[in-house]
């Protein structure tokens, strides 16, 4: 009777193999697959019928913030040797549209009112929470250090009031981003959109 240990490896008459390898072959044409399938699959949250884990369904509509401003009123545009000259102020409305799905928290930033590239007066946000997907609304005064403005950016803002295009620049810094806004000094009322500064 021949001895079914044959040794070094050698196949056995049965068709078996002793070293295994069938097995590792199985196991590593398994792992790869896997891995092939896990590349290629969409994302989970695109497939229909997946669902976040309160049952809802997926959210993909996050968006940006936007920022607008609004000028309620301005006041000591005269020249700084006119009789009368009061430092610039400004009253603002910032409007703040949180577009994303979750919360945001702000804890104040600090706002200058330019003209022509001048700095005219300086304030401060107040901090505020906003929901997710919500709108909100504040009120900001601004207020300069100095008596009026210089003599020759009261010709020029004068001369530009008079074809209306006298515009004041913006620079408002909230905790996520800076934004920059052109608002006329004498335009329509309403918001004037915010771009990133």
């Amino acid at each position: 009777m021949a001895s079914k240990d044959h040794g070094g490896g050698a196949p056995r008459e049965d068709g078996s193999d002793d070293c295994g390898c069938g097995s590792w072959t199985i196991a590593l044409l398994l792992y790869t697959s896997f891995w092939l399938v896990m590349m290629y699959l969409p994302p989970m949250d695109s497939l229909p019928g997946i669902r976040e884990l309160d049952g809802s369904p997926p959210c993909n509509d996050d968006k940006p913030t936007t920022c607008s401003v609004e000028l309620a009123g301005a006041r000591g545009l005269e020249p700084a040797l006119a009789p009368g000259a009061t430092s610039p102020a400004f009253g603002l409305v910032v409007h703040v549209d949180n577009g994303h799905v979750y919360e945001l928290c702000h804890g104040g930033g600090d706002v200058v009112v330019s003209y022509a590239g001048v700095p005219l007066a300086r304030g401060r946000t107040p901090g505020f929470r906003l929901a997710a997907k919500s709108t909100g609304g504040w009120v900001v005064n601004v207020t300069g250090a100095g008596l009026g403005i210089p003599a020759d950016l009261s010709r020029l803002m004068t001369a530009e009031r008079r074809w209306e295009v006298a515009q004041l620049e913006i620079d408002m810094g909230l905790d996520w981003q800076s934004f920059t806004c052109d608002v006329l000094v004498d335009g329509q009322p309403g918001a004037s959109p915010c771009r990133l500064a």
